[in-house]
């Protein structure tokens, strides 16, 4: 027994521990002495003794045999009263006072413990795998929904795109027709006038193209997709060109609209000018809205350098409405308006601040508004954009010797234009005064004339109060203290349309020429040198757009050519602009007629539209590529089309189709296009 790893007690009949080991005097706290005539359930409280019993009779040798190598687990209690787990082995031993019983007590306490820990292990995993299934069954369910979600959203996505693709070309192709028959015109013979308003149409249209793109690109700036030209331009041109397309508009209400550009702004820089184009004409033409008296001034300024990129300012500034200062941060939402009475009132979709202010930070800058209600406003935006070359953007125009120390007199009632024109004639070394009315002009030029120092030019503005531009020409002309030698050259500047009257004054009173506000630097360049004598070509000051360097030139191959496009005023302008580059032509409406005209007969190039009834473009180059494959010929086939959505390009190339060309349609582009058609034309020849 003392050799048992376990506590070992022996019974006897009474129940009565009557020897017991070193083991079981440890396990349970008692001495041997101790242990010794007491009764088990002193350590085994409960079901030990119970055991020993068998249907009612005390433990006899049979039922003790029953009972080897059964186990039984129950409870252990110390002498200090503490109570802990017990494996029990019994078995029988047989004395001369009859039949005892020895019980083998392991403490199981451990193992209870182990179990107890694998018990709430296993509950806690058994829990876990059921909610990892119940997940499972949650996730694939919402797999489903998201599947379906996806679904529909690229449904609703495509329809948004066929929509764009379709809006596009209904808008684009007017257009088309529009830029493209005023680019005809201007081939013409025309007066400077008829000119400067086909100019102007072409300007307009032009800046329509870009807010046309604009309204359609707004879903490619929701989706973080459009993107950024670094191409080198003038700014200031940029900004001028700008402007001079809403000079019509500001000039209906009576607004005064200038534009100030720093000297210190590099003139060539690099970046996206259609954006820049379309965020001031956004603010610009905001401003025009909202102002009903007044002026319009935009200004840049240069606020930081690093290496050569420039960190622009510009501000455009108005005399309008003014914006409550709890509305200053929303108006940049989406479809944001200042109130629904300002929607009433002045109408607009709301995305044009949106717009601005996205583009804004795509190109490194920020956008915000000063503004005092009742008081107008100040919108403020920077702009990254790279600088081609400090020391040559920043260089001034050659100055011409008749420009020196000329004196200049400058007529307008309005303080700001009057400061922008002081700068560019101070920059052009010439000596402007400046008088804001016509009476200031003449006590002026009378006192100019009696000091034997009279002044050569003078440039006044037409809308001026109590006596007007006209008004002033006039008094000068009649003063008999100006002689036909002393009495100056007259450039008038008007802030609207030319009006038949108006010309008829002019040709009546003998003013030299007159510029359209806001002044281009360049046209007053133009037109001070022709004044003075600078520039000594005869007729009417020349005007040069970029499309007439083209039209008349001979061409170096005659091209037989096949326009497929159901729009009347698309091939009477297709017709026009190759027919007058000397190339033959033959239109059909659709793809169906184009397919069939080449079956009859061999042209040298088919310019195709995508859109059109019956067949479509891309329908009709694969049918005609399927059939070049008996033949083993090629025909160059380019796609005519107004929709401007991503892939529009490649699914055109790869329908065979050879080139692309976007409407509405340039000159220039189409005269690239021509030239290096031809140009592979007489390499095959050569080869």
């Amino acid at each position: 027994m003392e050799a048992a790893p376990d506590a070992m007690v022996v019974i006897n009949h009474r129940e009565e521990i009557v020897l017991s080991n070193l083991q079981a005097e440890k396990q349970f706290g008692y001495r041997s002495d101790e242990l010794l005539k007491q009764q088990v359930k002193h350590i085994i409280p409960e079901g030990l003794a119970e055991r020993l019993l068998l249907n009612g009779s005390r433990f006899g040798a049979d039922t003790a045999r029953q009972q080897i190598g059964t186990t039984i687990e129950l409870s252990g209690r110390r002498k200090d009263g503490s109570e802990f787990p017990v494996e029990i082995m019994l078995s029988p031993l047989e004395s001369v006072d009859g039949i005892l019983v020895t019980a083998a007590i392991r403490d199981i306490s451990v193992r209870k413990h182990a179990e107890e820990i694998l018990a709430r292990t296993t509950t806690v995993l058994t829990e876990t795998n059921k909610e990892l299934v119940v997940a499972r069954e949650v996730a694939e369910a919402e797999r489903q929904v998201a599947q379906v979600a996806y679904q529909a959203a690229e449904a609703a996505s495509r329809a948004k795109s066929e929509f764009l693709a379709n809006m596009s070309h209904e808008i684009r192709t007017p257009l088309n027709g529009i830029m493209g028959m005023t680019e005809l015109a201007l081939g013409t013979e025309l007066t400077s006038e008829q000119r400067e308003y086909l100019d102007t149409v072409i300007i307009s249209t032009n800046s329509l193209h870009f807010l046309i793109n604009e309204i359609l690109d707004f879903s490619k700036i929701e989706a973080g997709k459009i993107d950024l030209e670094a191409i080198d331009f003038n700014l200031r041109d940029c900004l001028e060109l700008t402007l001079k397309t809403l000079a019509l508009r500001a000039g209906e209400k009576g607004l005064e609209l200038l534009c100030e550009v720093a000297f210190d702004v590099p003139e060539i820089m690099t970046g996206d000018s259609n954006r820049l184009r379309q965020v001031v004409t956004n603010l610009v033409g905001n401003a025009i809205k909202f102002t009903e008296a007044g002026e319009i001034a935009l200004t840049v300024q240069t606020v930081g350098e690093a290496g050569r990129d420039c960190m622009l300012q510009f501000t455009v500034s108005d005399t309008g409405i003014g914006v409550p200062k709890e509305k200053q941060k929303s108006i940049f939402d989406s479809f944001s308006q200042v109130d629904a009475s300002t929607t009433r009132k002045y109408g607009g979709t709301g995305l044009g601040l949106t717009i601005s202010a996205r583009l804004v930070a795509m190109m490194g800058g920020k956008i915000w508004v000063e503004s005092e209600l009742g008081r107008g406003s100040k919108f403020h935006f920077t702009m990254s954009l790279g600088s081609v070359d400090i020391m040559e953007t920043k260089a001034v125009r050659v100055v011409p010797p008749e420009f020196r120390d000329v004196k200049i007199l400058v007529v307008d009632d309005n303080r700001t234009n009057l400061r922008i024109l002081d700068g560019m004639l101070g920059r052009w070394k010439m000596k402007p005064t400046l008088v804001e009315s016509g009476e200031e002009a003449l006590a002026e030029l009378f006192a100019a004339g009696e000091a034997g120092n009279p002044y050569r030019l003078v440039l006044a503005d037409l809308h001026m109060p109590r006596m007007d531009g006209f008004g002033l020409v006039d008094r000068i002309r009649q003063k008999k203290e100006f002689s036909q030698e002393l009495c100056p050259a007259i450039i008038m500047m008007f802030n609207s349309a030319v009006r038949p009257r108006d010309t008829a004054w002019r040709q009546e009173l003998g003013i030299a020429t007159y510029l359209l506000k806001p002044i281009r630097q360049s046209e007053m360049y133009q037109a001070i040198c022709r004044v003075l004598g600078a520039d000594q070509q005869e007729g009417p000051l020349p005007v040069i757009s970029s499309s007439s360097s083209q039209d008349s030139r001979t061409p170096a191959a005659s091209l037989q050519v096949l326009v497929a496009d159901d729009n009347p005023v698309n091939q009477l302008l297709l017709v026009r602009l190759l027919e007058k580059r000397g190339h033959h032509v033959q239109v059909v409406a659709n793809g169906l007629e184009a397919l069939q005209a080449l079956q009859k007969e061999k042209f040298d190039l088919v310019l195709m539209d995508v859109q059109m009834p019956e067949m479509s473009g891309v329908e009709a180059t694969v049918a005609i590529r399927q059939n070049e494959k008996s033949s083993r010929s090629h025909t160059p086939i380019i796609a005519l089309t107004a929709s401007t959505t991503k892939g529009d390009r490649e699914k055109c190339l790869a329908s065979g189709m050879d080139g692309y060309l976007t409407k509405p349609i340039r000159a220039v582009e189409l005269d690239e296009l021509l030239t290096s058609h031809i140009a592979g034309m007489e390499q095959v020849l050569v080869d």
